[in-house]
């Protein structure tokens, strides 16, 4: 089941972790190389309430189980996030 909510792309930005194939980053600092069972970010120590993955369709079993370990996360579709981001940069440059 999906729901779907308009969030602060900002507030986003401060607690999200972006996980790919290997890793995940930081969209707070852009720290690499975080494990998707953290909690925290190692460098800035941002509480991660959000996960964004880069290929869902991949990750599946993965979110899954996160589901389970921490039922409080929640996932944000990137491309959403990316577009989102976009649109706020432009924002700024054309003011």
């Amino acid at each position: 089941m999906r729901v779907y909510k308009k969030l602060d792309v900002n507030l986003i930005k401060s607690q999200l972790l972006i996980y790919g194939d290997l890793g995940g980053s930081c969209a707070h600092c852009n720290e690499m190389d975080i494990k998707l069972n953290e909690t925290h970010c190692p460098q800035c120590k941002t509480e991660f309430q959000y996960i964004a993955f880069r290929d869902v369709k991949t990750q599946l079993p993965k979110i899954f189980k996160l589901f389970e370990e921490r039922p409080s996360l929640a996932i944000v579709d990137f491309e959403d996030y990316k577009r989102n981001i976009g649109a706020l940069k432009a924002e700024e440059f054309l003011r």
